[in-house]
């Protein structure tokens, strides 16, 4: 059994230096948010002056409704909000949609690169890596350049009745081209970790290709392929400037859960806002604490 050692100064400057940085720069943003909900005075601190010029101008039953509407926590009440309710529904179908099409295309695509070389890879795998690097603002434009109704291809389809763009689809097409590249790199490097006389040794005995593939290296590369998911979906629900260009953002139809906090924040439903925040950051918190629990199993 190692001996326990007094750490030095160093390793505790180092310590202490960690955990200032980690409680200033995430831990307290994330408290206030969280505080926000126990407390909603901390997120009004102009009710006592509201309070004062509804006493005078409405009368004091009006001022006893708001006062009322404070004390029942009016950011839980706001959950129930059908922009809320709609942002919600909105936001998980289409990223559980997004995330559907990036792991069937992007399987194939991960695998590729992980196992072949071929001329002009390293451009290819950059061109595929680069939407984790462009701003959201340009792959809104891009999407709208490409599939706007006023395009070659937009205008096709919105002749044959598909309309895409400034369409809850447009949201899926975001989501996509943000996310995919980090589910694409996590699962090549997964990928191209597994031996490739494993891959083989099982086509030496008879398997195929694809069952080789869910056989032997699929398994062996599970934490990088559902890290890689994690992540992507995790963007996906994040995602706000491709979305904010080229979903409509027509309420109770084309919301988004960041749109939604986007335009409460700047119409005055700060209360809307917060409840918007805090399912987002519960929503992602679960999924990628429930991520880290299972491959922590394996």
């Amino acid at each position: 059994m190692a001996k326990w050692r007094r750490p030095g100064v160093y390793t505790i400057f180092l310590f202490i230096s960690g955990i200032t940085f980690f409680m200033i720069f995430f831990l307290s943003p994330l408290g206030a948010l969280v505080y926000s909900i126990i407390n909603p005075l901390y997120a009004d601190p102009a009710l006592y002056e509201r309070l004062y010029n509804i006493y005078f101008a409405l009368g004091p039953s009006e001022a006893f409704e708001e006062l009322l509407f404070i004390a029942g926590n009016p950011i839980l009440q706001s959950l129930q909000s059908e922009v809320i309710v709609s942002a919600i529904r909105v936001s998980l179908i289409t990223s559980a949609l997004s995330s559907v099409i990036c792991i069937s295309f992007g399987t194939p695509l991960a695998y590729v690169l992980s196992r072949y070389n071929f001329w002009g890879k390293k451009v290819f795998e950059t061109a595929v890596e680069l939407p984790m690097v462009l701003p959201p603002t340009i792959a809104g434009l891009s999407l709208i350049l490409f599939m706007g109704p006023n395009t070659p291809l937009g205008s096709f389809l919105s002749d044959n009745g598909i309309d895409i763009i400034f369409t809850w689809r447009a949201i899926i097409l975001a989501q996509i081209f943000v996310s995919g590249p980090f589910f694409i790199r996590s699962a090549s490097t997964a990928f191209s970790e597994v031996p490739r006389n494993l891959e083989l040794a099982a086509r030496n005995l008879g398997a195929s290709p694809i069952k080789s593939f869910y056989t032997v290296t699929l398994p062996l590369s599970v934490k990088g392929f559902f890290g890689g998911w994690a992540m992507m979906w995790a963007r996906a629900m994040g995602e706000f400037g491709a979305t904010i260009m080229v979903s409509g953002n027509i309420p109770e139809q084309s919301y988004t859960l960041t749109t939604a906090i986007y335009f409460s924040f700047f119409t005055g439903g700060v209360f809307q806002c917060i409840s918007a925040a805090v399912v987002l950051l519960i929503v992602s918190f679960l999924v990628l604490i429930s991520v880290r629990l299972l491959l922590g199993r394996r």
